[in-house]
Order: structure tokens, then C-alpha cells, then sequence
């Protein structure tokens, strides 16, 4: 069995499918293409490999992109899989309905080979580590060992909202709040820093892990989300403030 990681490309244009399934081959990646939902779920049902990363179409025949990342992400096989977007559709509630749906990032066309490249390279490191996170946390539960599990996670509880890094999830007064990836990530980073205010560029490079070439505004949309499931008042926000001229921090302390 191969042990390159395996990218999933559904992109019914066969010019720009056979150009990126050239680029992912020439970096020695294992590449599967399909051109539409239909084909791609046919292929996965005689693929034993997990999926290091989905590279999918917004617009493609039948299901969309968006549609077909909501059902592989009912399969627990696709759980740590990483998802790129490719669009020529850049308005906010594209990208916002993208996240929704699972999106780790989004690429507009049209795009250069070496941004795609890039991003591609993160993406599967990310995929990697969620599998190694979960594989370490699986192992001190079976060898009853809390030492283990504690050295790599926290709990952090400010005013009504807390985060569990051990079992990845967010509560509010207690009662967990659904999150994209992306916007757990983006919470526990300002949390963990809570007090200090980054820009958007800080946060795009701390949180999406590389030197982001998309729009700020990426930043945004997140923050307006965690707002609307978190704050008890979003147009008056108490932990995410925006701090003028700068950017965001998380509310040091909640009296």
C-alpha cells in the first residue's frame, strides 16, 4: 500500500483537472480524480486509503462542492480529512456557506499552481497532525494514563465560554456550541492569548498556518460567526472585541 498521502480532486473541467493532477503528481502525491459527486462517492467505494485531502469544485454537475463536503463528512472514515474549495465565486456568503460546510480554505479562480501547491502542502500537514492528535489522546485513554492526555491539552473557561482541548469542543454556559474547524482553531488561538490584539494578517498566519495570499476579510466572516454563536448580545460583543486600528482579542477577564 502506498504510503503517499492521498488527494481527492472533483473538477469537471479536464483542462484544469489534468493540470492540477500533474502538479500533485510531480510532488509525489497519490492523486484520485473524479468529475462529478456521483463518480467521486462510486471511485471511494473501492478506495481502502483514507484521505489526506479533498480538493473540490464549488460548481460541478448534480451536487456541489459545498453538498458533497457535507456528506463525506458524515463518514467517519473522511473525520480528519482536510477540504480546499476551489471557486470563481468570492462573495462573502459563498465563503461563509463554504465553512459551514467544512471548509478548511478556499482558493479563487483563477489561481496559480504554485499558491495551490502551497496551500495543498498545509492542508495534508494539518490532516497528519489531527490523526496524530487523536491517535496520542486514544492512547493515554487506553493505557489509563491522564498525564499523557494533559501535557497536550488544556481547558480554558472565561466568563460563560470554555473550550476543551482534550475533546474538542466549545461550550457556552455549559451547553456545547457547533463549530467549523476553522473556528474552533481561531477561538482557542485568542483564548490561549486572551488579552492581546492581533491584526488579521497575525491571525491568518497563526491560525490557517501559512502566509495567506486570500483577503483579511477571511478573518471576518469567522469572527461574525463565533460572535453570533457565542456572545450573549453579537452587535455588542464581550470577549471577541474588534480593537480599532488593529484588529481582535479575546476579553482578558469577565468580572
Amino acid at each position: 500500500m502506498s504510503e503517499q498521502p492521498l488527494i481527492v480532486v472533483v473538477e469537471d473541467d479536464q483542462s484544469i483537472a489534468e493540470l492540477i493532477l500533474y502538479n500533485l503528481e510531480s510532488e509525489a502525491y497519490d492523486v484520485l480524480h473524479a468529475e462529478s459527486g456521483d463518480q467521486l462517492f462510486e471511485k471511494l467505494l473501492h478506495e481502502k486509503r483514507s484521505v489526506a485531502l479533498f480538493i473540490l469544485d464549488v460548481m460541478l454537475p448534480g451536487q456541489d462542492g459545498f453538498e458533497i463536503c457535507r456528506n463525506l463528512k458524515r463518514d467517519i472514515k473522511n473525520q480528519w480529512s482536510s477540504f480546499l474549495f476551489l471557486t470563481a465565486r468570492s462573495t462573502e456568503k459563498d465563503k461563509l456557506e463554504g465553512f459551514n460546510a467544512g471548509a478548511d480554505d478556499f482558493l479563487i479562480k483563477p489561481f496559480g499552481m504554485r499558491e495551490l501547491l502551497a496551500r495543498v502542502k498545509v492542508l495534508v500537514e494539518r490532516n497528519k497532525e489531527r490523526i496524530a492528535l487523536s491517535e496520542g489522546k486514544i492512547l493515554a485513554l487506553e493505557f489509563d494514563d491522564p498525564d499523557a492526555l494533559s501535557a497536550e491539552s488544556e481547558t480554558i473557561t472565561i466568563g460563560i465560554i470554555t473550550i476543551d482541548d482534550a475533546r474538542h469542543r466549545i461550550y457556552k454556559e455549559g451547553s456545547e456550541i457547533e463549530v467549523t474547524h476553522r473556528e474552533y482553531e481561531l477561538l482557542k488561538f485568542l483564548m490561549q492569548n486572551n488579552g492581546l490584539a492581533f491584526t488579521r494578517d497575525d491571525l491568518l498566519n497563526h491560525v490557517w498556518g501559512y502566509e495567506y495570499s486570500g483577503e483579511t476579510r477571511t478573518v471576518d466572516v469567522h469572527i461574525r460567526q463565533l460572535r453570533r454563536k457565542l456572545e450573549p448580545d453579537p452587535s455588542e460583543p464581550e470577549y471577541i472585541q474588534t480593537v480599532r486600528g488593529v484588529g481582535y482579542r479575546f476579553v482578558e477577564s469577565i468580572d
